[in-house]
């Protein structure tokens, strides 16, 4: 045995390392040696019992008896048994994205700890072949307050929170939590105990403020990881700067174009002073949810006459609402599409007056400040698009009733609401619906019209529907009759996800995978618009053509 210095001012048995093939506790198969880490050997390894390969730790063993302690019995004797400590930590904690503890034994002079094996690359070394973008940083620190939050809930601090200790699984999707060596329990032990990572470690850590080190420690490394992923500086060689002093420069120094809440939730996160830091990692969360659930949406809306029409007899509308109180912002749009028809003038009045009437009631019962006070906003987004819906056909009929030359005019209308990552569709006639991203084309909407129930019921193809002599038949439109069914619709939305409003002036020449092929390539709604409205334009313009395109902008 060798000595070795592990963290700070601690003296650790170094181990020589065992040999590979051998069997630990009659179970684990020695794989091979990895490293030597945190004063214990770490191992790849094979239980034989599941076939699944775990990782061993391997360190000296303490006199101290090591024996199964139930939570309530953790006390200071617990530290004298770093794995014992850990495995009672571990096993406390149940989630999918902390590290498991599977097993404790001794064996002869030594002390094993197994764990899962986590899939993936731990961050320090990810960080050396690849940059992470913004949006992507924003939904790991979103996992990782998850992860961390359930520890803090038992009273359980992790006190190391660095890249060495978070993994990233292959698909990037996910970053799990290990590396529990330091880990402790309120109230942790007194500060001159505390070992410390340089650069990672919080202010009270180093004994520079009288707090006491409680969550609020483990906040400040999560924000020195996320401040790291965002500019690429790695603490560890900011902290030789004599002029460090834990006061990190702006995150919006090295991206000036970053959403300035990131900017603020970082400097909030790493603020020296724990008094002025966040206080819990709930709150952190719920700051970070705010910027992920009320995304920006850009928008762009674009009506063409075609190449044969005299007049356009659809109508768009594009409403945008944006309402700061009590320091956060709700973002609120409505989005409207109507292919009018009729006798001469007729259809492009009945699109206006549906599009009119039911901005109008929108505008009455949704106001995004309000929809906050409510227990189910969606509830009321999708009463009120009825309503508004349902209003939009009475006015076009009674102007039908009234007046002879715009007697049987009629309209379709498809209207969204985008309510944070929520879409509601309100929509009659055959106008349409999608979400677009990357994996798929949803079409929302049921096109009320002869040939798509034919479609429907077999009778004909997809095929044979565009170029079918009734495909502009329709047997539901606003204003026809004196009442109307309006078919309703909601969908989350994810980040990245593109909604596309149109008349059938589009749908009659576009499929639906060029549509999604035609809008991906663009990162502007208004290119994409405009492209799409050439397109068909392209292969005969024969009808106006519409669209509204929303996209749920991630952060760049």
């Amino acid at each position: 045995m060798t000595q070795a210095k592990d963290g700070e001012n601690v003296l650790i048995e170094r181990l020589t390392p065992i040999e590979h093939d051998i069997v630990l506790s009659d179970r684990y198969q020695i794989v091979k040696f990895l490293e030597y880490k945190s004063g214990a050997n770490i191992y790849r390894a094979i239980d034989t019992v599941t076939g699944l390969t775990v990782i061993t730790k391997e360190r000296p063993a303490e006199p101290v008896p090591v024996s199964a302690l139930e939570p309530g019995e953790w006390s200071d004797a617990v530290l004298d048994n770093a794995f014992q400590n850990e495995f009672l930590i571990l096993r406390s904690v149940s989630y999918p994205t902390v590290v498991k503890a599977l097993d404790i034994f001794r064996q002869a002079d030594r002390a094993y700890l197994v764990i899962e094996q986590l899939e993936g690359q731990d961050l320090a070394y990810f960080l050396t072949q690849n940059t992470v973008s913004v949006q992507l940083s924003l939904e790991w620190m979103i996992q990782l307050c998850q992860s961390i939050s359930q520890l803090h809930r038992r009273r359980i601090l992790h006190l190391d929170i660095q890249p060495r200790y978070l993994v990233v699984a292959p698909d990037r999707q996910r970053i799990r939590l290990t590396g529990f060596h330091r880990a402790a329990v309120l109230p942790v032990v007194p500060r001159s105990k505390i070992e410390k990572t340089p650069g990672y470690s919080s202010t009270e850590m180093h004994g520079l403020f009288v707090d006491p080190i409680d969550q609020r420690s483990d906040i400040y490394s999560l924000g020195i990881v996320w401040f790291q992923l965002l500019t690429g500086q790695n603490p560890e060689t900011i902290v030789n700067d004599p002029d460090w002093c834990f006061l990190l420069p702006s995150v919006a120094e090295f991206l000036p174009g970053i959403h300035p809440q990131i900017a603020r939730i970082v400097a909030k996160m790493v603020d020296p002073d724990p008094q002025n830091r966040y206080q819990t990692i709930t709150d952190v969360k719920n700051d970070l949810l705010e910027l992920i659930n009320h995304p920006r949406r850009a928008v762009f809306s674009f009506s063409d006459v075609g190449m044969l029409r005299e007049t356009n007899e659809d109508a768009v509308a594009i409403r945008e609402m944006s309402v700061t109180q009590l320091s956060h912002t709700r973002g609120l749009g409505f989005y409207l599409v109507a292919d009018g028809m009729g006798g001469v003038n007729a259809g492009e009045v009945a699109s206006a007056l549906a599009v009119e009437e039911t901005l109008s009631v929108l505008d009455e019962r949704l106001r995004s400040d309000w929809l906050e006070t409510v227990l189910d906003p969606g509830v009321i987004i999708q009463e009120s698009l009825q309503i508004a819906i349902t209003r939009a056909n009475s006015s076009i009929y009674e102007a039908s009733a009234e007046a002879e030359h715009l007697s049987g005019m009629g309209t379709t209308l498809t209207a969204a609401v985008v309510y944070g990552q929520n879409l509601y569709v309100g929509h009659v006639g055959d106008s349409r619906c999608y979400v677009i991203n990357q994996g798929a084309i949803e079409k929302i909407t049921r096109d009320h019209s002869l040939v798509s129930r034919l479609v429907e019921i077999g009778q004909i193809t997809e095929d044979e529907a565009l170029v079918h002599p009734q495909r502009n038949l329709i047997y539901r439109a606003l204003g026809t009759y004196a009442n109307v069914e309006v078919d309703m619709y909601q969908r989350a939305l994810k980040l990245g996800d593109w909604v596309l409003l149109c008349s059938d002036g589009l749908t009659t020449y576009l499929r639906d995978e060029e549509i999604q092929r035609i809008v991906l390539q663009y990162e502007e709604p208004s290119l994409a618009a405009q492209h799409l409205v050439n397109f068909a334009n392209t292969r005969g313009g024969e009808d106006n053509i519409s669209v509204v395109l929303i996209n749920l902008a991630r952060h760049q």
